[in-house]
């Protein structure tokens, strides 16, 4: 799995200690240039400690005890260590890597993202269930440069889970839209839904929210106009992450538009009517459903059926009457398999 070098924001966490995401990358020679805040809550090692060094435990490559890029490295889909943290506890992580390109497509660093599975109390499960996930998301191809866009899709899910763990109120969501973004797409514009552009579209809509404070993002009660404004920029956000990287190109419209209104007031350009981008409308209905029918801390998720009538009800002011029309039109045990979590 490959992705060119300084895209990433490692500012990744969780609030539930058994979730906190340690992410770290290290340049080809094994040398330390960026530490998440996850890494000292866990590890107890501070950025300011270990920046510009190699990490103080072995790297996860069975046989190798230098951090340095390795033949082999890219190859890693897995792997359960044990590391020591700085009063010399230890503790269970499963890693994954990333490994960056430069320019000329040589590796110029790795992107390590570790989970704590030392204390998850339902230990054997939940560790099962996400060895699948995992090798499920990483492990399509295991020479990376043997297949370029499965390389791509891999990163853009790498990217999704790091989204995912910055915001903890919404488990699940990002798969869960993206589904139901990919069966509207697919009953609206037929042939042109494979366009692999609009998945990623959907895998990363929310990944300006890297950029939103984490106190704004948990935050149980209702926001402040200050935070609101942090809200509201997250699709600009979003947008400038991607707009270095050439092939996330055409996934920057959903991303920066998602929340445009068909009547004009969304934001953030106040786009209207077919101003918005397809893709876009089309996802606005998704992420709407899902949110509506999501149990939050403040609030129990509404039936699915209500959540539709509600969107049929804002069709012409919020949403595409047309996008909404398919909506519709669609069985709504489909819809339902797709969101099967608020059943659960």
């Amino acid at each position: 799995m490959s992705t060119p070098a300084g895209q990433t924001n490692l500012t990744l966490e969780r609030e539930n200690a058994d979730r906190v995401l340690i992410a770290f990358e290290t340049d080809r020679d094994g040398v330390l240039r960026r530490w998440s805040e996850g890494g000292h809550r866990v590890l107890g090692f501070a950025a300011s400690e270990l920046i510009g060094q190699s990490p103080p435990f072995a790297p996860p490559w069975p046989g190798h005890a230098d951090w340095a890029v390795v033949a082999g490295a890219e190859d890693l889909v897995d792997a359960t260590v044990v590391w020591t943290d700085r009063e010399g506890g230890p503790h269970e992580l499963a890693v994954s890597t990333t490994t960056f390109l430069d320019a000329d497509g040589h590796p110029d660093g790795v992107l390590f993202s570790a989970r704590d599975i030392s204390q998850v109390s339902r230990d054997r499960e939940q560790l099962a269930v996400y060895a699948k996930e995992m090798l499920d998301s990483y492990g399509r191809e295991l020479h990376a440069f043997a297949d370029l866009e499965q390389s791509y899709r891999n990163t853009v899910e790498a990217l999704a889970v790091a989204v995912e763990s910055k915001d903890s109120t919404t488990g699940g969501h990002i798969r869960r839209v993206s589904r139901l973004g990919a069966l509207l797409a697919q009953a609206h514009l037929g042939d042109a839904a494979r366009d692999p552009q609009l998945e990623y579209g959907f895998l990363l809509h929310d990944v300006g929210k890297l950029a939103v404070p984490d106190a704004v993002l948990s935050k149980a009660g209702a926001l402040s106009s200050d935070e609101w404004r942090f809200i509201r920029q997250h699709p600009v956000e979003g947008a400038r992450i991607l707009a270095a990287v050439p092939f996330l190109a055409g996934a920057v419209d959903v991303v920066l538009h998602h929340h445009e209104r068909w009547d004009g007031t969304g934001y953030p350009d106040g786009l209207a009517g077919e101003e918005i981008p397809i893709g876009a409308r089309l996802f606005a209905i998704a992420d709407t459903i899902d949110a509506m029918t999501s149990d939050r801390p403040y609030r129990s998720g509404l039936p699915l059926a209500a959540a539709i009538d509600e969107v049929v009800r804002l069709a012409g002011t919020q949403f595409d009457p047309a996008c909404v029309g398919t909506l519709t039109r669609i069985e709504e045990d489909h819809l339902s398999a797709l969101l099967e979590h608020h059943d659960a």
